[in-house]
């Protein structure tokens, strides 16, 4: 799993159309993990959520690494760390007016 901030594909294609010195395709993502890996740093983030635990291993054949998006990584972008898209996601559930979302945060948080 590649976790990504909406805003890091904005900017990397903004970034990769900007830089001449790119070429080719570009992986817009930071890391791949696990979806283990996102249960726990979600839990680790927000305590009053019931977040399942998952075996460590989730995706069988999956190779975690953290340069991901190498290519964009060397040219000099900067991806936002998955604690900031976990914290961001939280706060706009909590923030939306939407009725669904607020049903569904409550659902995590009881």
């Amino acid at each position: 799993m590649g976790s990504v901030h909406f805003r890091d594909i904005t900017l990397a294609h903004i970034f990769v159309y900007e830089n001449p010195s790119a070429k080719g395709r570009h992986l817009c993502v930071k890391a791949m993990s696990h979806y283990g890996d996102f249960a726990v740093k979600v839990a680790e983030l927000c305590p009053d959520c019931h977040m399942p635990r998952l075996p460590r291993d989730t995706q069988l054949g999956l190779l975690r690494t953290r340069y991901g998006g190498k290519k964009l990584i060397d040219l000099g972008f900067d991806f936002i760390p998955m604690e900031r898209i976990v914290k961001d996601a939280m706060k706009s559930l909590k923030d939306s007016s939407s009725w669904l979302f607020q049903l569904r945060w409550l659902a995590l948080c009881r």
